[in-house]
């Protein structure tokens, strides 16, 4: 719809434009902690799976009584055993499941100081268990990145169960991308495993790691190459977005692709301001420059003030 015109005295028609809406007000600043502990995902069985598991197992039975009068018992009791390592395997990821839910519950308690401390003292008496660690480190986090650094560096992953190990590798290497200390992210970057994590969302936290460290340590073809299996833009991936927009700038930072750097910045300052904040402490002068701009843009980061000297 084209604007309306509007007559003034004088007889000549000149263009009125009605005002703009306000943009919605965005501040920098620590986020609200029930904000963020609200989004964690409370783990669930995925009975789909577990149908298909179970319809696999009993056409296996129906095989092997089958043709017992060919292969005799031999081919039943393959498939005894091959259900008692599938129902043991089950029972393990159970247990482990109801462990995680626990540790969820607690952080959703966290979203004050009283139910913050009592959340840190319940987890801190689990002693050195890595999903505690976990827990503990993201409370940690908030405030003091380098105790939650501590936290995760006391776990013993050879003890730790196998589903968790990469979970504490890919929180250990990004707050050490946070710090700034990037060869120790790479180390841990280059030993997590994606095939071994079936959750989307968590499998597209450690390709954002795994970027980020790669791209920051002199890899950006195979950080790019990552990324584009992971496009930010998915659903699927929730908050995670903001760390894989964060991994694309500095992947085409270093890989000298301007536009696209700033694009992932644009989309990043969206949805996390505060991420795009913290561009402007980056090492790098032109990722400074662009942060700067686009907070100033965004009315973010207050204008310079030109002074007149007489």
């Amino acid at each position: 719809m084209s604007p309306a015109l509007a007559a003034p005295r004088g007889g000549r028609y000149q263009r009125s434009v009605s005002a703009k809406p306000p943009r919605p007000e965005r501040k920098l600043g620590p986020r609200d902690p029930a904000e963020v502990l609200g989004k964690l995902e409370t783990p669930t069985v995925r009975w789909k799976i577990v149908a298909q598991v179970a319809a696999v197992l009993v056409a296996l039975w129906v095989l092997s009584f089958g043709l017992r009068p060919w292969i005799g018992w031999w081919g039943v009791a393959g498939t005894a055993v091959l259900t008692a390592l599938v129902a043991g395997f089950g029972l393990y990821a159970w247990r482990l499941m109801r462990r995680s839910r626990r540790m969820v519950e607690l952080l959703r308690k966290a979203t004050t100081s009283e139910g913050r401390a009592e959340a840190l003292a319940e987890l801190a008496a689990d002693g050195k268990d890595a999903l505690a660690a976990l827990a503990r480190s993201q409370l940690l986090a908030q405030e003091d990145p380098h105790e939650a650094i501590r936290v995760l560096e006391a776990v013993d992953l050879r003890r730790a169960p196998v589903l968790v190990q990469d979970d504490v590798r890919a929180n250990l290497a990004m707050l050490y991308l946070v710090v700034g200390r990037t060869t120790d992210a790479r180390a841990l970057a280059e030993v997590i495993r994606l095939d071994r994590q079936p959750q989307p969302k968590a499998k597209a936290l450690y390709a954002a790691v795994i970027a980020e460290a790669f791209a920051r340590t002199g890899k950006p073809a195979e950080a790019r190459t990552l990324l584009e299996t992971y496009p930010p833009t998915d659903p699927a991936y929730g908050e995670v977005a903001a760390l894989l927009y964060r991994a694309q700038v500095y992947t085409y930072a270093a890989t000298r692709n301007r536009g696209l750097a700033r694009k992932a910045m644009e989309a990043l300052l969206q949805i996390e301001p505060n991420a795009v904040a913290a561009f402007v402490k980056s090492k790098n002068p032109e990722l400074v420059q662009m942060a700067r701009e686009l907070l100033r843009r965004g009315g973010l980061l207050p204008r310079p003030q030109m002074r007149v000297q007489r």
